[in-house]
C-alpha cells in the first residue's frame, strides 16, 4: 500500500507492425537488413494504431493521459500519433501539426495523411525507452533534424545528438544493460510531474524493463505483468515511489482537525 502521492498511472503500448517485423518473422536474420534501417510502420501496423485509437475512444472513461512518452524510433512515432493523436488535418497548419502527410515508399512507409495536435497532450520522444540498442539496423534512429521536420509538434529536446550515437553496428546491448536502462527510465517517469502517462515503446525494452518489477506478487500476476508484448498490446500498471523521491501534494488530502478560517458549522 501506498499514499497515491507517490504513484502514477502508466499505459505501456508496444509499437505496431513494422516491415521488419514482417522480415524477421520470416528470417530472424533479416533484422541485420540496411534498407530496414529504422523501420517503419505497415499498413496493418497504422491499422493496429487507429484501432487502438478507436479503442481508446469508446472506453466508458477517458484515459486522461497528460503527456505520451514515447522512443524517437519511427515506428514507435508512428503508433504515437497513430493512437493518441488528433484528426487528420492540411499539413500546412503552423502550429498544429503533430505528424505532417507520409508519402507512400514501397517495403518502406505507407501513405498517410497529416494528423493534428489539437486537443493533445505533450508528446515527448525520449532515448531512455527505445529498443534493444545495437547490431539491428532498424533500431537504428534517424537524424533528430529529419524527424522534427516529420513530426513538428513532438518534443524532441530531451535528445541530445543529431546523429544516433547509441546504435553500435557491431554490438549489442547486454540483458543487464537494458534492464536498467529499464529502471532508470522508470525513475525518470517517476519525477515528473503528471500522474497519467503514455509510454509506445518496443517489445524487448518493455520485456526487460518488467523484469526487474513483480518479485513479491503471485506466479500468475506475474505472467501478467512479464509476458511479451504484442504489436501495439496496450497494458496499464502503476508505478509507485516507495522510496519518497519524488510525489508532491496529494490533491486529495485534508489535513483533519483544524478549524477552517471564516467556516462556521451551522447544520
Amino acid at each position: 500500500m501506498f499514499p497515491v502521492r507517490h504513484c502514477k498511472v502508466v499505459h505501456f503500448v508496444r509499437h505496431g507492425e513494422g516491415y521488419h517485423n514482417v522480415a524477421g518473422k520470416k528470417d530472424y536474420s533479416q533484422y541485420k537488413r540496411w534498407d530496414l534501417e529504422d523501420a517503419h510502420l505497415t499498413a496493418h501496423g497504422w491499422e493496429q494504431a487507429h484501432a487502438l485509437r478507436k479503442h481508446l475512444a469508446q472506453l466508458p472513461e477517458p484515459l486522461n493521459v497528460e503527456a505520451v512518452i514515447m522512443s524517437p524510433l519511427s515506428r514507435a512515432l508512428q503508433t504515437a500519433v497513430g493512437a493518441f493523436g488528433g484528426d487528420a488535418c492540411q499539413s500546412g497548419d503552423p502550429g498544429k501539426v503533430l505528424m505532417v502527410a507520409q508519402d507512400a515508399v514501397p517495403e518502406k512507409q505507407v501513405q498517410h495523411e497529416a494528423v493534428s495536435s489539437a486537443g493533445c497532450p505533450p508528446f515527448i520522444a525520449w532515448e531512455y525507452c527505445r529498443e534493444h540498442l545495437g547490431l539491428h539496423p532498424c533500431d537504428r534512429r534517424g537524424k533528430v533534424s529529419m524527424l522534427q521536420k516529420t513530426y513538428p509538434a513532438v518534443d524532441f529536446s530531451l535528445i541530445e545528438t543529431e546523429e544516433d550515437e547509441l546504435w553500435k553496428p557491431d554490438s549489442r546491448e547486454t540483458h543487464a544493460e537494458i534492464r536498467a536502462r529499464g529502471a532508470a527510465f522508470i525513475k525518470w517517469l517517476l519525477a515528473r510531474p503528471e500522474r497519467r502517462l503514455a509510454v509506445v515503446s518496443h517489445s524487448s525494452f518493455l520485456f526487460y524493463l518488467m523484469q526487474n518489477y513483480g518479485h513479491q506478487i503471485s506466479t500468475t500476476v506475474q505472467g501478467e505483468l512479464r509476458r511479451w508484448y504484442e504489436n501495439c498490446e496496450m497494458r496499464t500498471v502503476i508505478i509507485s515511489d516507495g522510496g519518497g523521491d519524488s510525489g508532491g501534494l496529494d490533491p486529495l488530502w485534508f489535513p483533519g482537525g483544524h478549524k477552517l478560517d471564516g467556516y462556521t458549522d451551522k447544520s
